[in-house]
């Protein structure tokens, strides 16, 4: 059996333990694009902050592929060829495939708007684009970033480490509107804005002058010795469209990571994943939920038949020190809101009637795993349960029916229900 994967991303190395835990014959091929091999690409912001210490963020080892009999191609994959099953790369080489997992991942939004192809206007995605803002930087400069999301607010903070001054800028009302409420997102805010970063919201992004002036709806303008575009990402999805494949946002698969093509499965930011929480398929983009999928989507190919439940929205990043955790969506906009605050500690739950859809939390780390789990898989708990843990929020007010959901109470909780 001849495994190929396009792709060298978190959701394919899932697919090479997916496969190796099945089938310890048959070749396995990645097409790495990249040329850079497996890394872990949330960590290009610490590598932009420190590049000398953060200079190995690799996901898996040489030793990793090697032990798994992993043979890596160089090359960016150009077409899918169905019928002859066969993958045409860049470079006019053909890989032949019995079964074919795309995990090509995503690519940066980019406006169309002139002046976006100047040297000093960045993406900030891949570790390439970090490596490319390195040779940039100079302490003192005027960074302007583009969009608040998580990619956005890393890039601010690695540039602000190495003592440039920085703007966001944000589309939205607030910073992070993906992740957090008004109410939590004024708290990082405060922290940013203490920093000396500069955030500026309910602004669009109009021009991008060869001068180095950037101009705004609004009539803002700002001069930036630096430009990074961060507005998202969306799932490369051509080679799967261009080869009749199903693709909606993102490649269409069932409930086995399988496309309409029975020997071609799709994992990771290129695919709708299930939302367990709303039901719809939504671009997720997580990288625990990518390596899930990949695994899964391994297994399969190997001959298992396994299927994804899906998953839900869940976020964890350190800002200035600060650790923000978030999971679950907005199903209601009638939802109950819950908040607690205490010195630089934040929580707020959104409940749909007795159930936790969405939670954010500010420097509380040790809860988020139960109210994680809450939301996946949708424990039932009294509001009067709620209330009480709010009240004072710790492992130890967990209401006793996530417990008894889980299967058993921690031992250093057992006095308290």
């Amino acid at each position: 059996m001849r495994y190929v994967v396009i792709g060298s991303c978190i959701a394919a190395m899932g697919a090479v333990e997916g496969i190796r835990s099945i089938a310890q014959k048959g070749s396995i091929t990645i097409i790495d694009g990249e040329q850079r091999g497996p890394y872990t690409r949330p960590l290009i912001s610490y590598f932009l902050a420190r590049p000398y210490k953060f200079k190995d963020i690799s996901y898996r080892s040489p030793e990793f592929l090697a032990a798994n009999g992993v043979e890596v191609i160089k090359a960016m994959a150009g077409h899918i060829n169905r019928i002859s099953q066969q993958v045409v790369l860049d470079n006019g080489q053909t890989v032949p495939y019995d079964r074919l997992l795309i995990a090509a991942g995503g690519s940066p939004v980019i406006p169309a708007i002139e002046g976006v192809e100047a040297p000093w206007v960045k993406t900030f995605y891949t570790l390439a684009d970090a490596e490319s803002l390195h040779a940039l930087l100079a302490e003192g400069q005027n960074a302007v970033i583009i969009g608040s999301g998580l990619i956005g607010m890393k890039a601010a903070e690695a540039l602000w480490q190495r003592g440039l001054k920085v703007n966001i800028i944000e589309k939205e009302a607030h910073i992070l509107p993906r992740i957090m409420s008004p109410d939590s997102a004024a708290i990082i805010s405060t922290l940013l804005n203490g920093a000396g970063i500069k955030l500026r919201c309910n602004e669009e992004l109009t021009a991008i002058r060869s001068d180095h002036q950037i101009e705004f709806a609004s009539g803002l303008c700002l001069h930036a010795d630096l430009l990074i575009l961060a507005l998202g990402t969306r799932p490369r999805t051509e080679l799967a469209a261009e080869c009749g494949l199903k693709v909606n946002k993102g490649i269409v698969v069932d409930n086995y990571l399988r496309t309409n093509d029975e020997n071609i499965f799709a994992a990771g930011d290129v695919i709708e994943s299930k939302n367990v929480l709303t039901g719809e398929n939504e671009i997720m983009a997580l990288l625990p939920q990518a390596h899930k999928e990949g695994y899964l989507a391994g297994c399969n190919m190997a001959g298992h038949n396994l299927a994804d439940a899906g998953g839900i929205f869940q976020n964890s990043v350190n800002i200035m020190d600060s650790s923000i955790c978030s999971a679950g969506s907005l199903i209601n906009a009638k939802s109950e809101t819950l908040i607690w605050q205490q010195d630089d500690k934040y929580l707020e739950l959104f409940l749909n009637g007795s159930y936790l859809s969405k939670y954010i939390a500010i420097n509380l780390p040790e809860v988020t795993g139960p109210l994680t789990n809450t939301i996946e898989k949708q424990v039932m708990i009294a509001p009067d349960g709620w209330q009480e843990f709010i009240a004072a929020p710790s492992l130890s007010t967990i209401p006793s029916a996530y417990w008894h959901k889980i299967g058993g109470i921690p031992r250093a909780n057992t006095w308290n229900h």
